[in-house]
């Protein structure tokens, strides 16, 4: 056997004794706790005559526990004009019996109607007393049909 020269040594061992004040080594791995996440839907519907549009996603809740909602930011370009609206989805509480499930929200415009087309929303998943996801995704907005049945087209 070969004579191990000191420096190779030492290089390894401290290599090693990083690895493992980090939590390299094997053995070390922990599983993490799953955060919070939440998505939109592709599509949403928009009703001109209540200048509103309803969207909606799904939500999980990770590990966190406690009351929750959903707090939606809705923009969309209609000719020259920039339609904004503000919204909540109310889905009760994160439990150890319910950690994940669908929102929607009805969300009225500031000022103009939203109309079929593509929009933006960012919709925040918000468990208290300290928990947010994020998330901004691009949607598109179907007219809504101004039959009985209230249906989209």
């Amino acid at each position: 056997m070969r004579p191990v020269r000191q420096p190779l040594l030492a290089a390894g061992l401290a290599t090693l004794a990083t690895a493992a004040t980090l939590g390299l080594a094997p053995g070390a791995a922990r599983a993490a706790a799953p955060a919070p996440r939440i998505s939109v839907n592709w599509f949403g519907t928009a009703d001109v005559r209540a200048h509103t549009a309803t969207i909606g996603g799904r939500y999980a809740c990770g590990a966190e526990r406690g009351l929750a909602y959903i707090e939606v930011h809705l923009g969309q370009r209609v000719r020259r004009e920039s339609v904004t609206g503000f919204g909540f989805g109310v889905i009760g509480a994160c439990t150890d019996d319910r950690t994940a499930g669908t929102w929607t929200a009805t969300i009225p415009a500031d000022s103009g109607a939203f109309r079929g087309g593509p929009a933006t929303a960012t919709a925040r998943l918000v468990v208290e007393p300290n928990s947010l996801t994020e998330t901004t995704e691009p949607l598109r907005l179907i007219p809504r049909c101004p039959g009985a049945d209230g249906q989209a087209i």
